[in-house]
């Protein structure tokens, strides 16, 4: 028996007109390489280091993570709606 277990339902993701096929681990990995999201989620990383980075009191850790927490609950809304968009057109 092999050490791993290969996946029943591999997930692909189509780019450059039909000429780059990439297996993503799974929904979030798709759409982030679906929509070249990388170089935009490494910036994300980096302003979010950044600006933890800065804080040296509990005010500041209290701003920032209000801050984290908006762009949280937005992305999980876009999550949403393009789950709901992957849904109707199944």
């Amino acid at each position: 028996m092999p050490a791993t277990k290969s996946k029943k339902n591999p997930l692909y993701v189509v780019t450059n007109k039909g000429q780059d096929v990439q297996e993503a681990t799974g929904f979030f990995d798709a759409i982030i390489k679906r929509f070249n999201l990388g170089p935009a989620i490494g910036l994300i990383e980096t302003i979010i280091k950044e600006m933890l980075g800065l804080v040296t009191n509990f005010a500041m850790f209290s701003l920032v993570k209000e801050m984290i927490d908006q762009w949280l609950e937005q992305l999980i809304n876009l999550v949403m709606q393009i789950q709901g968009m992957a849904s109707k057109k199944a």
